[in-house]
């Protein structure tokens, strides 16, 4: 099950769990061009939504939560609603999404992998909204992989730097991102490749990973070793 499966690292990680074999269902608000994807248009932002979605699965061996929107805009000119909007989708649309399919992982034995930031860990002008729901991330992370154990569910996030999404490629394109801080700023020199975040959800949902929960694997290129010096 792959959340916000429409596009970025959605699509990508869709595209790399079918090419190994795996059957794949996206959610998203609208359906996406991957094909051999079974698609539910859902707003993963909607608890109702979410839960008509899910009463049609029996078995989740791999809960993608990646569903998400970015928000740049200082704290005294942000209205309410987009706040609301992000944490919505970003930090409650994780917490629905997994509570919903929680008896689907359980009969699986499944692994939830959510997604993170390394803004959950550092702070930014602008990034408010965004840096607190990727925090909470984190945290609910944390609290999943405790209560989930005895379940014989693993939930893990990983914690991108800046990667080659839509998203992200909008931002360059209005001056919200600078290609050149990005590069100059991460030590390998690169954006990540949604295909990258892919093959590390494969890897995480496998045997190599098989004691891990509860944590978040930052994946950043060296980004936040370098913001400490």
């Amino acid at each position: 099950m792959v959340t916000g499966a429409a596009g970025g690292m959605g699509a990508a990680v869709c595209e790399r769990l079918l090419a190994e074999g795996w059957a794949v269902h996206g959610w998203d608000v609208a359906a996406g061009e991957t094909p051999g994807v079974s698609w539910s248009e859902v707003d993963g932002a909607d608890p109702a939504a979410v839960a008509e979605a899910a009463s049609a699965v029996a078995a989740c061996d791999l809960l993608f939560n990646g569903a998400g929107v970015a928000l740049m805009a200082p704290v005294a000119e942000m209205e309410p609603e987009q706040w609301s909007r992000v944490l919505g989708v970003n930090l409650t649309g994780t917490f629905l999404c997994s509570r919903a399919l929680f008896e689907p992982l359980r009969a699986a034995g499944g692994v939830a992998v959510n997604v993170a930031s390394t803004r959950a860990f550092q702070s930014a002008r602008g990034r408010a909204a965004y840096a607190v729901s990727k925090a909470g991330i984190v945290m609910l992370t944390q609290v999943l992989g405790l209560e989930w154990a005895a379940n014989g569910i693993r939930v893990v996030a990983i914690a991108p730097g800046y990667v080659r999404t839509p998203m992200v490629q909008h931002q360059l394109e209005i001056g919200g991102l600078r290609k050149d801080v990005i590069l100059g700023n991460t030590p390998l020199g690169r954006m990540a490749e949604p295909e990258e975040i892919a093959g590390l959800v494969l890897a995480l949902a496998g045997t190599t990973f098989s004691f891990m929960t509860g944590t978040t694997l930052v994946f950043d290129g060296g980004w936040l070793a370098n913001s400490l010096l």
